[in-house]
Parts: structure tokens; C-alpha cells; sequence
């Protein structure tokens, strides 16, 4: 008998109800939430919150269709998306203000805390549309600046005009202390009505505030042309603000809600599927990568990446800024792959960058193998890791085969590192405690996995920002980093 395979689905979805915290403007209650589970996760688990605008709910628009493709392959990315206490199925709120920006505040908050603490999820990005893109960037802002990826879907720059918008719908709001809106509660429209003060709290935000933000913090914008709610003039606002951490994309004949109507069928036409094509393309992995070496290439006028000839990844380990403000030396520390195949304009380019001293973390095996080098001027110190064997990349990939163990096995090679290599890591950082100035040159075989193994920690012992470590490096020695209790010998003054 021949069994036909089933198809496993891509992901599962739960209902989640997250509490309020304290204080709230509702007294009791919940935020109700879908929690999309991809079936194969990339790693580490990441989490997309995905946030509705005002009339909106957590199935609005391209909500649904972008939970769902986030989860599938080649992405594997977990999402939530959820109503804003008010809308949807999340409770009532009960503050005579209405839904001020303070309690959208305290739902993102609790969001948050909830994937994090209670999923153990890594938060990769905040995608909003219309209000919900200007509380994601609001909170960014004044609460959270670590999240390095923010996706605005018709958000308003000027914030300043909702009243306008307001005006034109109910001219004499002001006056009444408010005005009355249909919106989707508990599957139905319900006539509701909103308070003059929510209206003022979304008028206040000053959104070039969002400048503050790390130069690591990437944004996406998206607009319909078609868009009559909110002017297209705000989307390039956020564009010139942000520079070349933003992107900017527009869909021709969308609307506010990247819908159109087609004239000559009457129908409507639906692009959400092309705003979630969007998001995909620009959060995928391929992309943030590219984004990385652009924005990081150079260092000032410098280019990060070394052309030494015969030696490959070559790089300067300076230019990353510190949680208080000052930047990491650069021309001091560089790392590259094995110098055993270094050439003589090589040794010239070397010379050319001062650098003093090598310290060499191939294995012993390794260097018989590929073969030692001598360069005049340049003091050349093998500190193996204390790992015996031939630890290149390709090496570790084929033996976490031969033990049935993922992406995950790595962090096992990583602990092993971190262990047994301490002596050489204790050389490494006291030359540079000792050696302020004579720049030096960390490399294994292919200046990746030992080589960013010590890189990381220079870098956390400078207090650069984790996210841009762990793309320097690797995530996986940074979260083994965060659990290792040795004292690091102090040496930020000579890095800095």
C-alpha cells in the first residue's frame, strides 16, 4: 500500500488574551491577540508585531495575509498581531478620554512583554498601519529603541492634521466634545463615540522625533497614492528625515487601506497582497544583510572592508558606537581569515595599516595543514583555542551533521570556545590593555567563528549595541556572552 504524504501546514495559529497592566484606563480585561507559530522557525525565534489602525482590528487589511506568509519558508518568522484595547475583541476601555496614545502605549508594552518573557521570542520588527504606525514609531521612540526594524504603512507625519481630518467629517467636534465613528466590535460595526481627547493626543506627537533613533534602527514606508485620508507630501517628510536608513515604496492606485476601485468594472481591487510582498521582500534576511554591509561599509570616509591581498574578510573592528555615545578606535583592531597565503603586496597593505602584532587562533593541526607565515614588521603569536582539530567553519558544519544537531549545535561549539579558549583571550585582551599603540590582527582559517568569538566580546566589553555585534559576529556568541560570568580584564579605555 502506497501512502499519499500530507502536506504539513506552515504554521499554527492561538488566540491569546494578554492582561492589562497597571495602571491602565481599563480596569479589568484584556488584549486579544492571534499568535502565528511558524512549523519550521528560523533562528533565533523571531516575533513581527503587526499593529491595526484606528477603526481597524488585528484581521484588517493585509494583517492576516502577512502573518501568514511571515511564518512560511524560506522566512519562518513568528507574528502577532492583536486589537487595540477599544477595537476588535480586546476589552472596553474606561477612561472618558477615549483611546489616547498613552493607552496604545500600554498595549504595545504589554505585547511586548508578553512575546518576550512569555514566548522567549527575539522582537524583530513593528509593522503599523495608519495609527498604528505612528504609535509604533511614538513608542520607539520614548520607550523601546531597540527594535531594529520598523515598517510604516500609511502612518501620518504631520501629526498635527487628524483634527483636520476629523473637522472635515464632523465640523463641529470641538464643540462637542468629540465626534461618532463606525467601527468593528466583536465581529459587527458598532456606532461608537470618540472623545474630543483622543483626538488631541494623536494631534501632539512631534514625529521628527523619531531621528533619535539608532543609526542601526531600519524603517520601511509604504503609501498608496490613491490615499485620501492622509496626504502623500508625509510620506517623503519621513524619507528626508531618515536618510538612508529609510525606504520608501508606493503602490500607484492604492488607497489609505491599499484598496482601489476599478472603474470599469465597479469592482474592487485588492493590493494588500502587494503590501505584503513588500514587507517579506524587505524583511527577509537577504535584505537586512544587504542593508547591514551597506550602512556599515564605511567608517566615516573609510572603507570598513581591508583589500589585503591573499587574505580574505579582512576588516577593521573600529567605527561602532557605544551606549554613551563614543565610538570604538578605528585603524587599532582588525580581524581577517588565515595570512598563510598573504603575497608581497599583502605584506606591503599590512605595513601600510601599522599593524604590529597577529595573534594566530588556528589549532595546531591547522596550521601544519595551511602553514605558518612570516611577516617583516609583524610579531606573529599562535594562541590556539585550546580545541584540538581542524575547527574551520566547514569542519564544524560537517561534525554538527555527523551528530544530528541544527543550528542550535552551534551554540555548543560556541560554549566549547568560550571555555576552553579563555588563555587566549586573556593574551588577546591584555596586549590591548598593555598595547594602546600598536595595532593588531585576530585571525583562525576563515576569520568567522573563533575570530568572531573574540571580536564579540571586545565589542561588549566597549558596550557596543548587541544587535549590531551579533550581526558583526554572530547571534549565537552573543547569547552565550550574556551567560558567561567571568569578569572581562578591563581595557574599554584603550578600545575607545
Amino acid at each position: 500500500m502506497v501512502v499519499e504524504p500530507r502536506d504539513v501546514p506552515a504554521f499554527t495559529e492561538e488566540r491569546v488574551e494578554v492582561s492589562f497592566s497597571l495602571p491602565s484606563t481599563s480596569a479589568s480585561g484584556a488584549i486579544i491577540g492571534i499568535l502565528t507559530a511558524p512549523t519550521n522557525p528560523s533562528y533565533p525565534p523571531s516575533v513581527v508585531i503587526i499593529m491595526h489602525g484606528f477603526g481597524g482590528h488585528k484581521n484588517y487589511c493585509y494583517q492576516k495575509i502577512l502573518a501568514h506568509k511571515l511564518a512560511e519558508c524560506p522566512l519562518g518568522l513568528y507574528s502577532f498581531r492583536y486589537d487595540f484595547r477599544g477595537c476588535g475583541e480586546s476589552a472596553e476601555i474606561e477612561s472618558s478620554d477615549g483611546r489616547t496614545l498613552d493607552e496604545d502605549f500600554h498595549d504595545i508594552k504589554d505585547v511586548l512583554h508578553y512575546v518576550r518573557e512569555v514566548k522567549k521570542l527575539n522582537v524583530l520588527a513593528l509593522v503599523g498601519h495608519s495609527r498604528g504606525a505612528l504609535a509604533g514609531l511614538c513608542y520607539s521612540v520614548r520607550f523601546d529603541p531597540s527594535i531594529p526594524n520598523i515598517i510604516n504603512c500609511s502612518g501620518r507625519f504631520r501629526a498635527e492634521q487628524i483634527r483636520d481630518r476629523v473637522a472635515r467629517q464632523s465640523p463641529t467636534w470641538e464643540e462637542d466634545k468629540g465626534h461618532w465613528a463606525d467601527v468593528p466590535r466583536y465581529m459587527k460595526l458598532q456606532r461608537v463615540f470618540v472623545p474630543a481627547n483622543e483626538t488631541y493626543s494623536l494631534a501632539k506627537p512631534n514625529m521628527n522625533d523619531i531621528s533619535r533613533l539608532p543609526n542601526s534602527t531600519s524603517f520601511l514606508t509604504i503609501y498608496g497614492l490613491k490615499d485620501t485620508h492622509i496626504s502623500v507630501n508625509d510620506s517623503e517628510m519621513y524619507a528626508n528625515l531618515l536618510g538612508n536608513r529609510h525606504t520608501l515604496k508606493f503602490i500607484p492606485e492604492a488607497d489609505h487601506n491599499f484598496y482601489a476601485r476599478n472603474p470599469e468594472t465597479g469592482e474592487r481591487n485588492n493590493y494588500n497582497f502587494e503590501v505584503v510582498r513588500l514587507i517579506t521582500d524587505w524583511i527577509s534576511p537577504e535584505s537586512r544583510r544587504k542593508r547591514f554591509h551597506e550602512r556599515t561599509y564605511y567608517v566615516g570616509a573609510i572603507t570598513r572592508w581591508k583589500s589585503i591581498d591573499g587574505v580574505l574578510n579582512c576588516r577593521d573592528l573600529g567605527g561602532w558606537k557605544t551606549r554613551d555615545g563614543r565610538y570604538v578606535r578605528t585603524g587599532y583592531v582588525f580581524r581577517a581569515a588565515q595570512m598563510s597565503t598573504v603575497t608581497e603586496n599583502g605584506k606591503a597593505a599590512l605595513k601600510d595599516l601599522n599593524i604590529c602584532k597577529s595573534f594566530d587562533l588556528r589549532s595546531s593541526q591547522e596550521c601544519q595543514r595551511n602553514g605558518a607565515y612570516e611577516i617583516p614588521g609583524l610579531d606573529r603569536q599562535h594562541v590556539p583555542m585550546g580545541v584540538d582539530g581542524d575547527m574551520s567553519p566547514g569542519e564544524i558544519a560537517k561534525k554538527l551533521e555527523r551528530l544530528s544537531l541544527g543550528v542550535e549545535g552551534f551554540l555548543i561549539v560556541y560554549r566549547e570556545f568560550l571555555k576552553e579558549g579563555i588563555t587566549a583571550y586573556r593574551t588577546i585582551l591584555e596586549y590591548i590593555r598593555d598595547h594602546s599603540d600598536k595595532p593588531l590582527i585576530i585571525h583562525c582559517t576563515a576569520g568567522k567563528d573563533r575570530t568572531g568569538v573574540i571580536c564579540a566580546l571586545i565589542l561588549m566589553i566597549a558596550e557596543v549595541d548587541a544587535d549590531n555585534i551579533a550581526r558583526m559576529s554572530m547571534a549565537a556568541c552573543c547569547q552565550v556572552y550574556q551567560n558567561y560570568s567571568h569578569q572581562p580584564v578591563r581595557i574599554s579605555s584603550k578600545i575607545l
